[in-house]
């Protein structure tokens, strides 16, 4: 049958941006090391790959739980680097009341600043980073990628290994209303309010339940991230149940080490990342529609663009 345009919303593309500055608030880092999960999942992937008398390299320190926990793992020595002069300090704070200073080398700096400054002269075993934004890309992983990349043993094991981005159509009945006017309030129009949003991309800090999914879930091609070479891909997802459509969620995917992979999609209540909707025209969508996507790249490597419509067969 021809495909008949029954429910259709084209979006401009969605952008991830890289997060202007260098110093978090100190309650996401916070948030960040209370998410054990999370915590556990790179644990793992490191007891798996860091090895007796390694030389690991972290970029990102953050607070310096990952740079102890290699230290542990009995790494030779770990370099960490962390450009933010506040969470400099305090990891070395951290390190310091650890009793690793004699293991852990901080580096205040960016990581494009590595090779000229000369203090790592050793070939790097391991590499480990979590700058992972809520939408994978948006904290710089890929150049974080590219500034070491001269600096690895020949057979060097990275952390994590590959990216790839999923994403489904939503229900976000009772949650939308939290940061859209949906309709008259006591009959005045107040339109003009929603006017002056700038994105229509939503953050969620709670789980989503299954029960709001009204598609099929896409999967984009994984990508290397020791050499990205993303490809554009296209989808189509099956609307799944009868429901009110809001947006299309979308979060990444990271494979850490065999067997360990880390979603940024909030799954669990204490979970640091949030979930990302980007809002359409509220509309019904019935089984047996379905949505396109066309996901791409952007050309800085820090971002992503994804167009979809949701059409009838």
């Amino acid at each position: 049958m021809n495909r008949q345009a029954e429910t259709e919303d084209e979006l401009q593309p969605v952008r991830t941006r890289q997060r202007d500055g260098s110093d978090l608030p100190i309650k996401e880092h916070i948030l960040m090391v209370n998410d054990l999960p999370r915590a556990q999942c790179y644990l793992e992937a490191m007891q798996a790959k860091i090895r007796p008398g390694d030389v690991v390299l972290e970029v990102g320190t953050g607070a310096g739980l990952l740079c102890c926990l290699a230290a542990r793992l009995g790494a030779a020595h770990v370099y960490t680097v962390e450009q933010s002069p506040v969470l400099h300090r305090i990891a070395c704070e951290v390190v310091a009341v650890n009793n690793l200073s004699d293991k852990i080398t901080l580096i205040n700096a960016h990581s494009h600043d590595l090779r000229s400054l000369g203090i790592i002269k050793q070939p790097v075993d391991v590499f480990v980073t979590e700058t992972i934004g809520r939408q994978g890309l948006e904290e710089g992983i890929v150049p974080i990628f590219d500034d070491i990349k001269g600096m690895l043993a020949p057979n060097a094991r990275v952390i994590p290994e590959t990216v790839r981005f999923k994403h489904c159509l939503v229900n976000m009945s009772g949650i939308r209303e939290q940061v859209e006017l949906l309709h008259p309030i006591l009959g005045v129009d107040l339109s003009p309010l929603d006017a002056e949003l700038k994105s229509n991309e939503m953050y969620w800090m709670h789980p989503i339940e299954p029960w709001r999914e009204v598609s099929t879930i896409a999967e984009t091609p994984e990508c290397e991230l020791l050499n990205f070479t993303p490809v554009e891909s296209n989808h189509s997802l099956d609307i799944i149940t009868d429901n009110m459509c809001d947006g299309m969620l979308s979060w990444a995917e990271f494979r850490l080490a065999d067997g360990v992979r880390l979603e940024t999609r909030c799954r669990y209540y204490g979970a640091h990342w949030a979930n990302s909707v980007h809002l359409m025209a509220r509309g019904f969508v019935r089984r047996g529609q379905t949505c396109t996507t066309n996901f791409k790249y952007t050309n800085d490597r820090l971002s992503w663009g994804l167009n979809w419509s949701i059409r009838t067969e």
